[in-house]
């Protein structure tokens, strides 16, 4: 990961969570979203394990990041690479992704969801995918592009693309 991709991860993560851009709203930003704090700690780790000559420095920074999981109860792994930017905590606490799972860009997670695997695989969501809260994501599926995943959801079935879901199991409603 160049420093520029760094850089415009950490930008694409901070407009979903607010469009001032003054210092002073970056640093309130920072301060007051849990979910960006983590996100800075996320990115500025994987950054650091991507180069070499950064590594030292990436153990103080694995002890930060991981400080910051547990007081906000996200259990993403540290070594996860696959989060795309515009990646959105709206709502923190009881928060757990498998280590493999795959996350595109601009995906919006809310309190409470699970992605993770049973023994068969991990799901892939896909783009601009917002997950509601108490949501359950559970094995080797596919989240389609713009899908959107009701509170208390439990997917166990590939979800297509512009696709709202609910229910346990969970089951299509509609087709946007």
């Amino acid at each position: 990961m160049t420093k520029q991709e760094y850089k415009a991860l950490l930008r694409a993560d901070y407009l979903r969570y607010s469009t001032d851009t003054s210092l002073i709203g970056r640093i309130k930003t920072k301060k007051m979203k849990p979910g960006y704090e983590w996100s800075c700690w996320y990115r500025k780790l994987c950054y650091q394990n991507s180069h070499k000559y950064l590594k030292p420095l990436a153990f103080f920074t694995r002890l930060k990041f991981h400080k910051v999981s547990v007081k906000y109860g996200i259990d993403i792994p540290s070594h996860i690479p696959q989060i795309g930017a515009g990646f959105l905590i709206e709502h923190f606490s009881c928060i757990v992704i498998h280590t493999d799972a795959v996350i595109g860009k601009n995906v919006t997670i809310h309190q409470g969801i699970v992605i993770g695997t049973n023994d068969k695989g991990v799901p892939v969501i896909e783009d601009d995918v917002n997950i509601g809260a108490g949501a359950a994501v559970i094995g080797p599926i596919t989240v389609g592009k713009g899908a959107i995943i009701g509170a208390n959801a439990v997917v166990t079935h590939d979800v297509p693309p512009n696709a709202i879901v609910a229910g346990n199991p969970a089951k299509v409603l509609r087709t946007r």
